[in-house]
């Protein structure tokens, strides 16, 4: 395991910059767009909805992703991150989408923005959040990544990260990132 001193002396191209889905590259919750789109497309499916969750979080979403297809086209894409990550595309740096969502949603939104050179997603048995993420990423990045994120469960992957991209987050969290760990970037 790479210490945060160690990573934090490589070049910034040495490691991929590793991005979430919800609510850091879009503003929105893909699950709550799969649900709504659920409700709106087969009004009838929602009854099945609390048998879904009893098969867990990664279990959920996979039933949700199978029956009903969110467009990545609609979303609301943070543009302030696509501009960083861009740039970053420009200079040669791999960026990875790495998301607690269903690989089925994830795939898409890769496939629609077209800058990410992977994708890591929660597969209908792991839930990829918080913990879990961090096991992934450190399992697939050994040397290190840098990691862009917007909630309270992004801040142990924050810890294991060599530099952290706080998004669309609240004071309180900045402040939280900013004290574990070294924020490269704050975007609203």
């Amino acid at each position: 395991m790479m210490t945060l001193s160690a990573a934090s002396d490589s070049s910034p191209f040495d490691v991929p910059l590793c991005v979430d889905l919800d609510g850091t590259l879009t503003r929105t919750d893909t699950l709550f767009e799969a649900v709504r789109t659920l409700v709106r497309k087969r009004p009838w499916s929602i009854a099945r909805l609390p048998f879904w969750l009893l098969g867990g979080k990664a279990a959920f979403k996979r039933k949700l992703a199978a029956r009903v297809r969110v467009d990545p086209f609609e979303l609301p894409y943070n543009a302030g991150l696509l501009e960083l990550l861009w740039a970053e595309r420009r200079r040669g740096r791999a960026i990875w989408l790495v998301t607690a969502a269903d690989r089925r949603i994830a795939d898409a939104v890769a496939a629609h923005v077209g800058l990410f050179d992977g994708v890591l997603a929660s597969d209908g048995a792991r839930n990829l959040k918080g913990a879990e993420k961090l096991a992934a990423l450190r399992k697939r990045f050994p040397a290190g990544f840098d990691y862009a994120g917007n909630s309270r469960a992004d801040l142990v992957i924050w810890r294991g990260a060599r530099r952290a991209i706080v998004v669309n987050a609240r004071r309180g969290l900045i402040r939280a990132a900013r004290a574990q760990g070294r924020v490269s970037h704050v975007i609203r």
